[in-house]
């Protein structure tokens, strides 16, 4: 940036005479460019941290109806910690239950009933008692018989409450699709996960979203491998079922040492089997 500077020099003026003393002005231009770099900052903004700080410590995430019924501008400060809030936090997985919403009723409530089915209909879990409902219900991914649900599949939920004469009133629920879990079967920790989340249609090449999935697999047998990992590998095609089982394999052995022996894969074909119910299962002791 060239600036034009004026510069006033005073200097001392030459004695006229022995006792007097005088000045003399000198005036002038000069063309002087400045060098030096304006120091630029600009400030790193991040309008979701303190939101993102507060979901990543209460692993709460917002009921869907609640965007559409309160002001998103105000949603993070008021309701973050309201009872609106009932489903749990996953990442890729779910870990324990599944928090079901369940409605308020006065005390003409004598019984309720919830009941969850599968697409077709037919009922997978059953919860009935009498008396007021609990707030939520957590439902833990099993059916009537302890068995762990389907990979893949959606399953939906009718509560019912009936009051001192057995008039009921019924609310259907939301759906929930089963994609992939992490639980505890006797001494041992399983990761089930449907295959669609992992492969490619009818291949076994990784899908872009299955690194994700890799790296959460590889903290959980970090944290829970004592003597052996086995992989199960479901599929309707028993080579499908062997060489995705093998890709599950090594990406796991990329991420964390084991030793030799202490993992394998085992296939398991199963003809008829529909893609979307073929999964893998990781079984960590």
């Amino acid at each position: 940036m060239d600036l034009l500077l004026i510069i006033f020099l005073f200097t001392q003026e030459a004695k006229k005479g022995e006792h007097e003393i005088g000045e003399e002005v000198i005036k002038g231009k000069v063309e002087f460019k400045i060098q030096d770099r304006k120091i630029h900052l600009s400030p790193e903004l991040k309008p979701f941290a303190p939101l993102d700080s507060v979901i990543s410590q209460e692993r709460y995430l917002f009921d869907e109806k609640l965007y559409s019924t309160i002001d998103e501008l105000n949603t993070p400060i008021l309701y973050l910690h309201s009872e609106y809030l009932r489903i749990p936090l996953i990442g890729r997985f779910m870990y324990g239950g599944i928090a079901l919403i369940i409605p308020r009723f006065e005390k003409t409530v004598s019984s309720w009933e919830l009941v969850i089915t599968d697409t077709n209909g037919d009922v997978t879990r059953r919860y009935a008692e009498r008396g007021l409902p609990p707030p939520s219900i957590s439902w833990d991914g099993r059916t009537d018989n302890g068995d762990m649900c389907n990979m893949g599949e959606i399953y939906n939920y009718v509560f019912t409450a009936f009051d001192a004469v057995g008039n009921p009133t019924r609310i259907s629920g939301r759906s929930y699709k089963f994609t992939g879990i992490v639980y505890d079967e006797q001494e041992s920790k399983i990761i089930a996960i449907s295959s669609v989340e992992l492969f490619n249609e009818k291949s076994n090449y990784l899908s872009t979203e299955a690194l994700a999935y890799l790296d959460e697999i590889a903290n959980i047998v970090k944290d829970n491998f004592k003597k052996e990992v086995v992989i199960y590998s479901y599929s309707e095609s028993e080579s499908m079922a062997k060489s995705r089982g093998k890709v599950i394999m090594d990406a796991i052995i990329e991420r964390v040492v084991l030793p030799e022996e202490a993992i394998k894969t085992a296939p398991r074909f199963i003809p008829g089997l529909t893609p979307k119910y073929s999964k893998i299962e990781i079984v960590i002791q």
